[in-house]
């Protein structure tokens, strides 16, 4: 069960570091944006553009620093330290479900945006089976 716990954060880590860094690097909105939008990244006023930016760069940042932080905690779920499992879901759990909740109230503004919805559903559920598998060992 240890193993599966530390492969299930480490993989939701990896995950949230793939996504900070694609919304860290950006350099105009994501697709879905503008479908939610009804406008190309182009048709906004460039000062609007700026603050959009720095909005996702301190949204991939806070990704960053969850996986980051996942990472960090692989160290004490692999000696087995019940805290570890306990901080790593709920460092999760803040985490996702905010964002879990913008992209679905996103597609039900714009049904045709393609939102991240399976993504966040992924990583909710590696975080819940890496909790699981941690805590159900106590």
């Amino acid at each position: 069960m240890q193993f599966l716990s530390v492969a299930a954060f480490g993989l939701a880590a990896l995950l949230a570091l793939a996504f900070g860094a694609r919304y860290v690097f950006t350099q105009e909105f994501m697709p879905y944006h503008a479908t939610v939008l009804g406008k190309p990244w182009a048709a906004l006023e460039p000062r609007l553009q700026f603050i959009i930016l720095g909005m996702l760069k301190v949204a991939g940042g806070g990704l960053l620093g969850y996986g980051v932080a996942l990472l960090w905690l692989l160290l004490p779920l692999h000696r087995g330290e019940a805290w570890a499992a306990w901080a790593a879901l709920t460092v999760s759990l803040v985490v996702v479900v905010p964002i879990l909740y913008v992209v679905v109230w996103l597609r039900r503004i714009e049904p045709t945006a393609k939102t991240p919805i399976a993504p966040c559903l992924v990583v909710l559920a590696l975080a819940l089976a890496g909790g699981a598998a941690s805590i159900v060992r106590w």
